[in-house]
């Protein structure tokens, strides 16, 4: 209705004078913009964020995967009250901000089923999480994942893509989760999220592996690129490098800050590399190996969408951390080799704030 019949109305029915009429108008309309800017969400300070979680597993026997250790009779004594305890960690991990984060990129889930669990789990049933999720080849059964807030960010497009060596076609690895969405005003958002293959073995011996996963990754950047200049790209993962080996570096190129040629990534946690600081302990040292790096478009905040302080974070807090005897701290992890810790996971998790 408009507001000169609603006055109307009050001065003939209710034999308000105008004055009077105009204010209770005003206060009226001041009280539904209110309730409806409430009722719309926003994604301005909200984060978005990437954990390894460190193996969250179901319960039960997949014949297909090599999960036994993850079962109430297994090695690890996995019960379901240790589940849900995991389940209450990596909320809680998360629970850092005014707002529960927008997008969080996700490793080292089994299957859909634990993400479902997750998104019922303390504040985060608050929000409206959809799951972005495949299957991956992984012998263990491990997979990337993403959780967006779907009455903020709508996902148009979800998809995998193989890292594969064209030297072994028995090798099989994670692959690598790729999703493009909408948040509410237009801007379009590439997402990335990663689990290149692991350091166990050794840097030298496992190199060539993390060198074709950041190839087949820039590939794909690069089409994105070709396709639209203005992309806005963002690559979560635990890349199992560090920001200045030659797979991040010089295949992905993703460079410290002032980028060099057009296409070259910026590393946000570069600076944290350089500082001495890391998100896992590897072999007794701290490390980088969780990262997240966004195109210039992002960087620049030319494209709809900016990142606060055009820096990332490390979430480290006393709780997520385990003292040693010799006073060494690292991640309160889940499990020592058969040894459950209750821990939150053997990562920290790193994020940004968008504005």
């Amino acid at each position: 209705m408009k507001r000169i019949s609603v006055l109307f109305l009050l001065i003939t029915t209710f034999g308000c004078g105008e004055e009077s009429a105009r204010e209770f108008i005003d206060e009226l309309t001041a009280n539904m913009e209110d309730s409806s800017n409430k009722n719309k969400a926003s994604f301005s300070g909200r984060a978005i964020v990437f954990y390894n979680v460190e193996n969250l597993f179901d319960t039960k026997n997949d014949p297909t995967k090599n999960d036994d250790e993850f079962t109430p009779n297994g090695e690890k004594k996995w019960t379901n009250e240790r589940f849900e305890k995991k389940l209450e960690r990596i909320e809680d991990a998360l629970d850092e901000f005014n707002e529960p984060p927008i997008l969080i990129g996700l490793v080292e889930v089994e299957n859909k089923s634990v993400l479902e669990d997750l998104v019922d789990e303390g504040d985060f049933n608050d929000v409206n999480y959809g799951i972005a999720h495949f299957d991956s080849p992984d012998r263990r059964g491990i997979d990337c994942a993403l959780l967006y807030d779907k009455d903020v960010f709508t996902v148009v497009e979800s998809s995998k893509i193989a890292v594969k060596l064209d030297y072994n076609r028995n090798f099989v690895t994670r692959d690598i989760l790729y999703v493009v969405g909408e948040f509410d005003g237009g801007s379009t958002l590439h997402v990335f999220v990663n689990h290149w293959s692991s350091r166990r073995e050794g840097k030298l011996e496992t190199e060539h592996k993390r060198m074709e996963a950041a190839q087949t990754l820039r590939d794909k950047v690069d089409e994105i690129l070709g396709d639209d200049s203005s992309a806005n790209i963002i690559i979560l993962g635990d890349f199992n490098d560090h920001p200045n080996d030659k797979s991040l570096e010089f295949v992905l190129r993703a460079k410290e800050s002032g980028y060099e040629e057009d296409g070259d990534l910026i590393n946000l946690l570069y600076d944290d590399h350089l500082n001495g600081l890391g998100t896992s302990v590897h072999r007794d040292k701290w490390a980088v190996l969780d990262q997240i790096i966004v195109s210039q478009p992002l960087y620049d905040g030319n494209s709809g969408i900016a990142i606060d302080g055009n820096d990332a974070g490390i979430i480290r807090r006393d709780k997520m951390m385990f003292k040693r005897r010799d006073g060494f701290e690292k991640p309160n992890a889940t499990y020592g080799g058969r040894k459950y810790y209750g821990g939150y996971s053997d990562h920290l998790p790193v994020y940004i704030l968008l504005k």
